[in-house]
């Protein structure tokens, strides 16, 4: 039986998986409800929304061996993982957690497997307070987690994430910080930047080389 795929959202992270699909030739659909970002990729595509029944049948749903959902949003990554379950109990699901609470509720929604992306960043961090200095970690082709410890001079020190403005001027988004040897995966955008925190920040390549250019001092 030759191997099906369907990937469900086509945001950074869909981008990149796409990718790693396309370079080892597997047959794979994309569902995202932005036609725009689909148009001449080269691949299969339905557009709509990933949490709607009728399209991921029209996808191919029930044929699918594996389906990854990466959405943004965590209910709708839970409701897609329910239909995919429901619609084909015997495929693959793998999914993208975007807060470590939605873990367990993913898993009971029927996933096979679920990545956290700030589970990684706690992980990274936790090399970076033993010890261990690497500048980034490649998550998938051109998508990684950055480190970056705020120093005095540091134009981040002293603003909350929200007034830094990170991602909306530069792309990248911080999902960790670490400060006197402790790991938060918890981000909220009021929390005020200070220097010796060391921050976790993921991007594509370009938006992390940026971001180090902008603020390494």
């Amino acid at each position: 039986m030759t191997k099906k795929y369907i990937l469900i959202g086509f945001g950074d992270v869909g981008r990149s998986i796409s990718s790693v699909l396309e370079k080892a030739h597997v047959g794979f659909v994309v569902v995202d409800k932005n036609e725009a970002k689909l148009k001449d990729r080269g691949f299969n595509y339905f557009v709509g929304n990933g949490t709607d029944e009728g399209i991921l049948i029209k996808a191919g749903l029930k044929y699918a061996t594996t389906v990854i959902i990466v959405l943004n949003n965590d209910d709708d990554i839970i409701f897609a993982t329910l239909i995919a379950r429901n619609i084909n109990p015997h495929c693959i699901i793998l999914a993208r957690a975007n807060t470590t609470k939605s873990i367990d509720k993913i898993y009971r929604a029927g996933a096979d497997y679920v990545a956290s992306l700030s589970i990684v960043a706690g992980q990274m961090l936790a090399h970076i307070a033993i010890g261990h200095q690497q500048d980034s970690i490649l998550m998938l082709e051109g998508l990684e987690i950055g480190k970056h410890r705020i120093t005095r001079d540091s134009h981040l020190a002293g603003k909350s994430i929200a007034d830094a403005g990170i991602r909306s001027r530069i792309g990248c988004t911080i999902i960790g910080i670490e400060v006197n040897g402790k790991t938060s995966t918890d981000i909220d955008p009021s929390i005020i930047l200070r220097e010796g925190m060391t921050l976790a920040v993921i991007g594509n390549s370009e938006q992390i080389s940026k971001f180090k250019e902008e603020y390494s001092v």
